[in-house]
């Protein structure tokens, strides 16, 4: 009888440990989602066109595959952003028409004509990328290669798609969208202009830091060109 009683006094033990860490688990990993959702939501406060996602990953085990999958992403995101935020306010952009310019480059504007090509190419890529990566299964795309169990990917879903990407992003895809318009209207009529002096050498001048055409029909075409610039 003494026998029977302490094998169940040790099965009883035993089932109190494994119930204790069970719980312990089970609380370890809910303050590991909390922890993650904490740091999602302070990623939400940061400004995408100034600030960097390559944070510390404060998780661990599974949670920090997700964590760093999401801070990865949005730093890929934010830097590609500030990129072509700078090609956008590149005071060469501005000068490309100057009569500094046309002075120090001309006739031929072999620097300003490889810079406008190069400058444009840039830009749509970049473009194209930040365009891509707003889409769903380019978001997913981050996730589904860490090969994890379906609850942390459809954790990274919410915290994705329904979260920080689906305010930051839209929002910032509308004013991509606009900016874009404007920066190839800008690219492509300075190339035209550029392309009618360079047809046109030694038909026009720089006079007290104005240019000056020789020809009405040149002129005209040249401020034509140029109205197109604020279209």
């Amino acid at each position: 009888m003494k026998t029977k009683t302490k094998i169940l006094i040790v099965i009883a033990l035993v089932v109190l440990v494994i119930v204790g860490v069970i719980g312990y688990m089970v609380v370890k990993d809910m303050k590991q989602e909390d922890i993650l959702r904490t740091e999602v939501n302070s990623l939400s406060e940061k400004d995408v066109t100034k600030d960097s996602y390559d944070v510390v990953i404060k998780t661990t085990g599974d949670y920090a595959k997700v964590e760093r999958a999401i801070k990865e992403y949005l730093n890929d995101y934010a830097t590609t952003l500030q990129e072509l935020l700078k090609i956008m306010e590149d005071e060469k952009l501005v000068n490309c028409l100057s009569a500094d310019n046309y002075k120090n480059d001309g006739p031929d504007f072999t620097e300003t004509k490889d810079y406008l090509t190069k400058t444009k190419e840039s830009f749509n890529n970049k473009l194209d990328k930040l365009t891509d990566m707003t889409s769903e299964e380019k978001i997913m795309e981050s996730i589904n290669k860490q090969k994890l169990d379906s609850y942390y990917v459809d954790l990274y879903e919410e915290l994705m798609l329904k979260g920080i990407a689906a305010s930051d992003f839209e929002e910032s895809q509308k004013d991509l969208q606009t900016a874009s318009a404007r920066i190839n209207n800008v690219l492509n009529v300075e190339s035209e202009v550029i392309d009618l002096l360079i047809q046109n050498k030694g038909k026009w001048s720089i006079e007290n830091d104005k240019i000056v055409f020789q020809s009405t029909e040149t002129l005209n075409q040249y401020n034509e060109l140029i109205k197109k610039l604020n279209q």
